[in-house]
């Protein structure tokens, strides 16, 4: 089991001052299922989840990470089955909260941020929309 870095109440305090998102520690209630990825082999247990509502939550939570010495990875909407989404001992980015799409018909383009799941993205056809190149299942994440 992981036995890494400590993170102070101070320090967390001044990540949490601006966060608009959800910090979640080890031993926090929700935090066994949060850092849980599709891949039930996969077992690894971060010193902080920091679920974003917003790109000022993650360019927080990315300086926060820097600042504390933390490895980060990341976790969007999807599978992550190789389990890179979680580290042990790291701060873990959690952008499943981020599920804004945003559609320019007139340039025919879309942006996806990265909690958007595939069933999401098509689920709202337009008619000036050309057609997603969609995955196979509605639970992997959409390449934003």
């Amino acid at each position: 089991m992981p036995t890494g870095p400590t993170l102070g109440a101070e320090q967390l305090a001044a990540l949490g001052a601006g966060f608009t998102g959800e910090l979640v520690e080890p031993g926090a209630s929700g935090y066994d299922t949060v850092r849980r990825v599709h891949n039930g082999m996969i077992d690894r247990r971060p010193a902080l989840i920091a679920r974003c509502r917003n790109a000022t939550d993650v360019a927080a939570a990315v300086k926060f990470a820097r600042a504390s010495g933390l490895e980060i990875s990341v976790r969007g909407g999807g599978h992550n089955v190789a389990g890179r989404a979680v580290i042990d001992d790291a701060l873990m980015v959690d952008l499943s909260l981020l599920k804004g799409i945003y559609v320019d018909p007139d340039a025919r383009t879309a942006r996806a941020q990265g909690g958007v799941l595939w069933a999401s993205s098509t689920a709202r056809p337009t008619r000036t929309a050309s057609p997603s190149p969609a995955a196979r299942s509605p639970r992997r994440a959409s390449p934003g």
